[in-house]
């Protein structure tokens, strides 16, 4: 049972790390001005302890924009910028990514014959390839905005955001 809702816990963070929310970008931004000097939540303790579906993908997003910027030492309007085009990217890979998993789930679905096995394996070498693709073009695009040192602040302090909220998520509750 505990292990179960660990995999649904993983499932959910894995999702909305990839899911653009409805929030506006702008709205973020203007959040982010007004948070700009405060103090930035390294280890948020909103998502400690909440179940499934207690997420809130606004103030995820909020957070991980705030951690982001502040991070990075990026300013408000290389934030502006940045945000946008970084959210979209991760848009366009999760939809990738959900390609592939689709592919996957139906060909051991099925019990394809080998041949068919094999135009799926294809098919998702493309996919990787196409991401690739995809993943370079925003990266010049977001190196542009932001520089190529405050791009990789960035990425390192999206992947340290996930995998502190994953570690808090799964961290057994003490009474």
């Amino acid at each position: 049972m505990i292990m179960k809702q660990i995999i649904d816990l993983s499932f959910s963070l894995l999702l909305f790390v990839w899911v653009g929310t409805s929030i506006s970008v702008a709205a973020n931004v203007q959040q982010v001005d007004q948070i700009q000097s405060a103090q930035c939540p390294h280890a948020p303790q909103a998502y400690k302890g909440k179940k499934k579906c207690g997420f809130d993908k606004k103030k995820f997003k909020h957070e991980l924009t705030v951690f982001i910027t502040k991070e990075s030492g990026m300013n408000v309007n290389e934030a502006r910028a940045f945000f946008p085009v970084f959210f979209e990217m991760r848009e366009s890979m999760r939809h990738i990514e959900q390609q592939k998993e689709r592919a996957l789930r139906t060909a051991a679905k099925n019990n394809m014959a080998e041949r068919d096995c094999k135009r799926v394996l294809n098919e998702m070498q493309e996919l990787d390839k196409k991401r690739a693709r995809i993943e370079a073009q925003y990266m010049a695009r977001l190196q542009k905005m932001v520089g190529a040192r405050k791009l990789l602040k960035a990425i390192d302090a999206d992947k340290r955001f996930g995998r502190r909220l994953f570690k808090q998520m799964t961290k057994p509750n003490k009474k």
